[in-house]
């Protein structure tokens, strides 16, 4: 009796071994390597300390219950955003052609009769259904004008020509054109602060400069980053340093409230030979 009960406890044993190295071993296979910057090079920059905001003070965006009708807040919006958005027309010297009434941005060009209409859509308690648009950014030299679409978890941003009047929109943020404006690169316009990567190239003999992805990466947003790095958001920057290779830098603080942050790199190339876009290891030399 005692023999068989020895036994019993001997493939009890080697069962529950069997079933945690099994275990053990799915879990290896389900968490995600974390990836190696492509340069171990050591950069620390400067960054402003870190503020805790109150959504709720001073801000008619987020405190719509407080309202006595949702018809005053979004009065309240549409105020903030032309004063905002008027502003910086002034400021690139473009408030004869590019204006903000209420919840709809009028924007004037040449080829058009009409104005270019971008209209905001908010609804009470509903989030999922309402949509703003702000100007963000415009490039002198080629005369784009870039207005950032924020709906419900994803932003986008709408590139318009202000020579032609064409304009695309692509489903990203931080856009960076190539010096010859052939490609656009640009993170994934998924809210939640995404790290994936896109890059749209314009389309060869389309009149209206149309810009197609060529290439999409989800590696970084996939991930898991290390709890102890507090990524400073507003730093993260995207740069061309050739028509085929592009640097994606996040900057980290190492404490929440320090004021200098490190910089992790990753470099995005496309083979000469083939064109095929891929992150560049860290055991290659990015001059090739």
């Amino acid at each position: 009796m005692i023999a068989i009960s020895h036994c019993i406890k001997t493939v009890l044993t080697v069962a529950g071994l069997f079933i945690l190295t099994t275990i053990a071993s799915l879990d290896a296979q389900a968490a995600p390597l974390a990836l190696e910057p492509s340069t171990n090079e050591e950069v620390w920059i400067k960054v402003p300390a870190p503020v805790a905001i109150d959504w709720y003070e001073d801000s008619c965006r987020y405190n719509h219950t407080e309202y006595r009708t949702f018809k005053d807040y979004e009065n309240c919006i549409f105020k903030s955003l032309a004063q905002a958005d008027n502003f910086q027309s002034r400021k690139w010297g473009l408030s004869d052609r590019v204006i903000r009434e209420k919840d709809t941005i009028y924007i004037n060009t040449p080829n058009h009769k009409q104005s270019l209409v971008f209209k905001d859509y908010l609804e009470p308690f509903e989030e999922e259904h309402s949509a703003h648009y702000e100007l963000q950014y415009y490039d002198k030299v080629h005369h784009l004008l870039q207005l950032l679409h924020t709906m419900y978890e994803t932003q986008a941003t709408v590139i318009v020509d202000l020579n032609t009047g064409s304009w695309q929109e692509l489903y990203a943020t931080n856009l960076k054109f190539s010096d010859d404006m052939t490609q656009v690169v640009g993170f994934n316009g998924r809210q939640g602060m995404t790290k994936d990567i896109m890059i749209w190239e314009r389309q060869k003999g389309n009149n209206d400069g149309r810009y197609a992805t060529i290439f999409a990466s989800n590696e970084l947003y996939e991930q898991n980053d290390d709890n102890k790095k507090h990524e400073v958001y507003e730093a993260r920057d995207i740069s061309w340093t050739s028509d085929n290779k592009v640097n994606v830098d996040f900057y980290y603080r190492v404490n929440p409230t320090d004021t200098v942050a490190f910089r992790v790199r990753y470099i995005y190339a496309a083979d000469n030979k083939e064109g095929e876009w891929q992150r560049v290891l860290p055991d290659v030399n990015t001059n090739d």
